[in-house]
C-alpha cells in the first residue's frame, strides 16, 4: 500500500485554543490595570500565574510527547498507508475492550485501521491488534487480545498547573448500556457508569481521528455525536451547543482533497452481519 498521499500532522505546541486562552488572559489583565492602575503589581503577578498555569503543563515534556506521537503515526503510516490525525490531551478516559455501535449510517461501508473499524453496519472502537497480509491485501484482528484506547471526553480540556482540569464538561454520571465484544468475538451488552457525554465523545473521537479518510462526512459524524448525546439524556440545549461547537470549530485542519482509501478486505467481523 502506498504512503505517498498521506502525511503525518501533529498537534501544535501553541494551538488556537491555547492562543485564545492566553489572548483572553492578557486582555483581561490589561483591562484590570486600566480600571485599577494602583494595583498593577497585583494584576501582573496574577497574569503570570494564569498564563503559566495553562502554558507550562503543555510546554514541559512537549519534545518527548511530540517524538512519541511522530513515532506512532509513522509506524501507522508505514503499516496502513495512512495515519490517524494527532489528538489533543490530556486523555483522562480509557477502555480496554472493543466498543461496538450499530448504526444505519455506515451500512454497506468498510474501513479498517489500528483504532477504528467500520464494517457490517457497525462502528468498532479499539478493535484489537491487527495483522496485514500484503500478499492478499487483507487484514485480520485478534479479538481475544485486549488493547487500550484513551481519549479526553468532550474537547477541549486543559491542565492548570497539573492539579486542575479546565475545559468542556462531560456532565454527571449515570449507568449506560453499551455494546462490546467479549473474548469470543460475540457482541454483548455491558453496563458502564459513565458521564453523560462519555459514550458519544468516544465514538466521535475515534471517527475524528480518521475523518479525512473514513466513508463518512464531517456533517454525518457531528450529527451522530449529537444524536448520541440526546440518547444519553443530555439536555437538548446543551447537546445543541456541543453540536454547534464541533460543527464550527472541530477538525478545521482537514485537507481539501480526501485521499483514496486503499482496497483492503477483512473477515474478522463477518459475524456482525447476523447481529
Amino acid at each position: 500500500m502506498s504512503t505517498e498521499y498521506h502525511a503525518v500532522k501533529l498537534v501544535k505546541r501553541i494551538d488556537l485554543i491555547l492562543k485564545s486562552l492566553l489572548g483572553f488572559g492578557f486582555l483581561l489583565i490589561a483591562y484590570l490595570i486600566f480600571r485599577h492602575p494602583g494595583l498593577i503589581g497585583v494584576f501582573v503577578i496574577l497574569g503570570v500565574i494564569l498564563v503559566g498555569g495553562f502554558y507550562l503543563p503543555r510546554h514541559i515534556g512537549w519534545e518527548i510527547r511530540e517524538k512519541r506521537a511522530l513515532g506512532a503515526k509513522t509506524q501507522e503510516l508505514e503499516k496502513w498507508g495512512f495515519a490517524s490525525r494527532d489528538r489533543e490531551g490530556p486523555w483522562i478516559n480509557y477502555i480496554d475492550y472493543p466498543v461496538v455501535l450499530k448504526t444505519a449510517r455506515v451500512a454497506g461501508q468498510q474501513f479498517y485501521s489500528n483504532w477504528l473499524v467500520i464494517d457490517q453496519g457497525h462502528i468498532i472502537v479499539n478493535p484489537g491488534p491487527s495483522i496485514i497480509d500484503k500478499k492478499t491485501n487483507s487484514v485480520s484482528y485478534n479479538l481475544q487480545t485486549p488493547t487500550t484506547y484513551a481519549w479526553d471526553g468532550c474537547t477541549p480540556k486543559r491542565l492548570f498547573y497539573w492539579f486542575a482540569l479546565v475545559g468542556t464538561p462531560d456532565w454527571w454520571h449515570r449507568e449506560h448500556p453499551i455494546s462490546i465484544f467479549n473474548t469470543d468475538g460475540a457482541v454483548t451488552q455491558k453496563i458502564v457508569f459513565w458521564q453523560l457525554a462519555q459514550h458519544a465523545s468516544l465514538i466521535h473521537d475515534a471517527l475524528y481521528q480518521y475523518l479525512d479518510i473514513i466513508p463518512l462526512s464531517k456533517e454525518e459524524v457531528d450529527d451522530l455525536f449529537y444524536q448520541m448525546l440526546l440518547q444519553s439524556e443530555l439536555p437538548d440545549f446543551i447537546a445543541k451547543f456541543y453540536l454547534f461547537a464541533v460543527t464550527k470549530f472541530g477538525a478545521n485542519d482537514l485537507p481539501t482533497t480526501r485521499p483514496t482509501y486503499p482496497n483492503i478486505s477483512c473477515e474478522s467481523f463477518k459475524h456482525l452481519a447476523d447481529n
